[in-house]
């Protein structure tokens, strides 16, 4: 075994054994709220795409074929069904609308991986809500700093397939309260559950990646299951995994530093637009832009759009995507959108928006080059839109970064927005069934979490 090896094997027990072992009261309660807000916006996210053709037509297809009653499906009604069938569903509703939350300072959309999994084992089991607010936290903090404990050698990977089996199964060992040595060992076989998640797919639209997250519940659990059967994963898989096979550099102390004093969760984001967050500069850009475009004339009379924007974000330029995936992943699409609706919302990307003629003739006129400068975090996401109109005339508009990070924090009130907007429709009544979860209050948390879902769902 190389000293890296050894290094690395040692600072990932070290944050297992911190995870294991901390205790509701050891979480400071800005954490524990921030992980009630993320469980309300991650919630809104996966109820409100329910009617998306394909996850509709994949939630038939399990409820149709469910023995077993143990975990609600998330689109209305009270189904409930086997709870790994479960977790899988929601995973997949889960990132489809694109506005589940994420995390800034690496790739990882850490609320994903972790909650499907999490949900359906809280609800089979009647776990605390107390309890699951605590595993969301250190789920959380697990899957992140895995995440940022490797640089990656070249951006060719999606995070959803790198790392949801991890997130799945660390934060279900934590809500079954294992002991360390047996969440390691379901952790480090996750390391070794994961896919190729190949970046490429997001632009061209497959909808495939949609489902990686799905695929990482499901490893993430029966990883769990096979721990306590004894069957374990390599003290060296992070390592193996993420060194050797992926090629990343790694960096062991991003998996310690700071244990129980910094907290990943609130380093996150909560999403106001439906796109890949890489866009939402430009989104939030060219809003802030319209007003004056619709003074000036109308949308019509644009003869350009040129978006001057950082690395991440300059590849995503398919200018005629096929799928509502794809849109999220088109900065043609997401800038067009934004004029011609005035919305980087759901709607903004709804399949209907890929044929209208509008949208599609405005997204062959955006143009995109480099921002003049890399700036530090947090503005190291920035887009500066210029509009030029038929008479000549050039309107500009810049955002260094989105609102919805911790630099620019939204209201609380926008979960309860997304909640109105996303789940009330299917489940009038769970707005103010989270409000006490939310709050942290102490009855709320020691009530159960099926009990809890039976109050919203009827």
């Amino acid at each position: 075994m190389s000293a890296g090896k050894v290094e690395v094997a040692a600072a990932a027990r070290q944050l297992i054994d911190w995870a294991a072992g901390c205790e509701l009261a050891d979480i400071p309660r800005p954490v524990l709220a921030r992980a009630a807000t993320v469980l309300a916006d991650d919630l809104a996210a996966m109820i409100g795409a329910r009617d998306e053709p394909e996850v509709a037509s994949f939630h038939r297809r399990v409820i149709e074929r469910a023995r077993h009653r143990e975990a609600t499906v998330f689109r209305g009604g009270n189904a409930r069904i086997a709870r790994i069938d479960a977790a899988v569903a929601n995973a997949v509703a889960a990132d489809w609308l694109e506005l589940d939350e994420g995390y800034r300072p690496t790739p990882c959309h850490a609320g994903l991986y972790i909650l499907p999994s999490l949900l359906a084992t809280a609800e089979t089991e009647d776990r605390s809500c107390g309890e699951l607010l605590r595993a969301i936290v250190l789920g959380y903090e697990v899957v992140t700093r895995i995440a940022r404990g490797w640089k990656q050698r070249a951006l060719n990977m999606q995070s959803h397939g790198r790392y949801s089996a991890i997130g799945a199964a660390s934060a279900t060992s934590l809500l079954q309260r294992l002991d360390a040595g047996t969440m390691f060992n379901a952790v480090t076989a996750a390391a070794t559950l994961v896919n190729p998640s190949p970046r490429t797919h997001l632009v061209a639209g497959a909808l495939v990646r949609n489902v990686w997250p799905a695929q990482g519940a499901w490893s993430g659990l029966m990883a769990v299951e096979w721990a306590g059967c004894g069957i374990a994963g390599s003290p060296d898989a992070f390592h193996d995994v993420y060194s050797d096979v992926f090629g990343g550099t790694t960096e062991p102390a991003a998996l310690t530093e700071g244990l129980g004093t910094s907290w990943a969760l609130l380093e996150g984001y909560t999403k106001l637009y439906a796109c890949c967050q890489h866009l939402h500069a430009t989104v939030e850009a060219l809003l802030d832009l319209r007003p004056a475009v619709l003074e000036a004339g109308a949308i019509d009379g644009i003869e350009s759009v040129e978006i001057a924007t950082h690395a991440l974000a300059r590849p995503l330029m398919n200018a005629r995507p096929d799928t509502t995936l794809g849109a999220k992943f088109s900065l043609p699409h997401a800038a067009a959108s934004a004029l011609v609706m005035g919305s980087g919302g759901a709607e903004a990307f709804a399949f209907e928006t890929l044929a209208r003629s509008d949208i599609e003739r405005l997204r062959r006129k955006v143009k995109v080059k480099p921002y003049d400068r890399d700036l530090p975090p947090p503005n190291d996401r920035p887009a500066r839109a210029e509009v030029k109109l038929g008479d000549g005339r050039v309107l500009s508009a810049e955002c260094l970064s989105a609102r919805g990070g911790a630099d620019r924090p939204l209201p609380l009130s926008t979960v309860d927005d997304k909640l109105a907007a996303l789940a009330a429709p299917a489940y009038p009544a769970i707005a103010a069934t989270l409000a006490p979860i939310r709050a942290l209050d102490d009855k709320a948390l020691q009530r159960g979490w099926r009990q809890t879902v039976d109050a919203f769902v009827g």
